[in-house]
């Protein structure tokens, strides 16, 4: 049994507590997470692993094909020719019933109260669910697409299956019943419609955006507006680095770093930046092309677990571009990330926040800490994230904007 076949079988234990159990098509199951009925006793219900057990990152319903064909093309990144290809090609074989055939790998779980039942309680309606694991992570957690039997979105749900998920789906919940009565004029954000607890984990329930075919990631121009607005939930206050409430929050961050040898470099950096002026409000946390989506005249935005206030000016703009710019590679990527990193935040829209030319170098360093020491807290690298290996390139790019912010800071002057 490899981690992710495990994962597996503790996330069955998880949703169905009634017993999952790991096998074949056709055959008696040979991994166990738990006992089923004895000699099967009562319904039990197939789940296909894809592409397969060792590898699981979409789990789909065997007997309710519409609603598996669409768990594939909500949870298909389709950002590229080949993402599409492989949707489609995969929707279809789910649509015609093939799919099943195909992939051998089955979940299967017993009769008995399931997380379906909780969720159809909770909706008042009868829901089948397709689930997103994604590849290994920290924060990895199931997202649930919520579905009708004809395959229609109700929702998604989140269930924390650790202690850092617990945290991010309470924090989720929190940012979503917050942004009830926010003002975000071009921003659409998912209603909350249900909070509570499902087999001892926290979980939450939110309303589908209309995202699909008709959406695409945003423009340069759709992307700041998102995140002036976003900014401008908080105070929006300039406030001399040295003074900031931000800043004293980020080396108790850092400290409780203990003896991770990154710590004192982080540490260093953040006591010798210049001591400039800057604007303080809120950020999404993780604005990146996974947790947005845009038209002509709205944007939509989930994924609000990170949403935070009191931050520098610019840091969700930061993190969109850093994940934009990683995809060539990451070394490659933070190299150019640099310099278009500082060309955003030189944007009039996000000029208009209050935020200054002598500071930015010194706002790009500050994320820079903070997501090194998020990664950090939450051992990404232990997970496999290739952007948590900070000690290979955020590090020396912290050391080029610390030299940059000094000149910048002292141009001013």
């Amino acid at each position: 049994m490899n981690g992710e076949t495990s994962y597996l079988t503790h996330l069955a234990e998880v949703l169905w507590p009634c017993g999952g159990l790991m096998g074949r098509g056709g055959q008696r199951p040979v991994l166990g997470a738990a006992q089923l009925a004895p000699q099967y006793g009562g319904e039990v219900r197939e789940y296909l692993p894809v592409p397969s057990a060792h590898k699981p990152r979409v789990i789909l319903p065997v007997t309710h094909r519409y609603a598996a064909a669409r768990g594939i093309v909500a949870f298909g990144q389709r950002h590229s020719f080949a993402e599409r290809l492989r949707t489609s090609l995969l929707s279809t074989a789910f649509a015609s019933g093939v799919a099943p055939l195909l992939l051998r790998d089955r979940l299967r779980v017993a009769a008995g109260r399931t997380i379906e039942h909780a969720l159809s309680a909770a909706l008042d309606r009868e829901v089948i669910i397709a689930i997103h694991v994604g590849p290994p992570r920290a924060n990895r957690k199931p997202v649930l697409l919520l579905l009708t039997p004809g395959g229609r979105v109700v929702g998604y749900a989140k269930v924390g299956v650790n202690a850092l998920t617990s945290r991010l789906v309470r924090s989720e919940t929190a940012a979503l019943n917050r942004l009830v009565s926010a003002r975000l004029p071009d921003i659409t954000v998912p209603r909350l419609l249900h909070s509570g607890e499902w087999n001892g984990h926290p979980l939450l329930v939110q309303e589908a955006l209309p995202v699909g075919e008709q959406t695409e990631r945003p423009t340069r121009r759709q992307l700041l507006r998102c995140v002036t607005q976003i900014f401008a939930l908080g105070r929006g206050r300039e406030v001399r680095l040295s003074r900031s409430e931000y800043r004293r929050h980020l080396l108790r961050r850092v400290d409780a770093l203990g003896a991770r040898p990154e710590a004192p470099a982080l540490r260093a950096t953040l006591e010798r930046l210049p001591d400039v002026g800057m604007p303080f409000g809120a950020w999404h946390g993780d604005l990146t092309r996974w947790n947005i989506a845009s038209t002509p005249r709205r944007a939509f935005v989930w994924d609000w677990e990170r949403l935070a206030f009191d931050v520098p000016a610019g840091f969700d703009a930061l993190h969109y571009e850093l994940n934009e710019s990683v995809q060539i590679g990451v070394h490659q990527g933070v190299h150019r990330w640099l310099d278009s990193g500082a060309w955003l935040l030189r944007d009039p829209l996000l000029r208009a926040t209050g935020l200054r030319p002598e500071a930015v170098s010194t706002v790009m360093a500050l994320y820079l800490i903070d997501l090194a020491t998020r990664y950090l807290h939450d051992r990404q690298a232990e997970a496999g994230s290739n952007l948590a290996a900070i000690d290979d390139w955020l590090l020396p790019a912290l050391a080029s904007l610390e030299e940059r912010a000094a000149h910048e800071a002292g141009d001013a002057h």
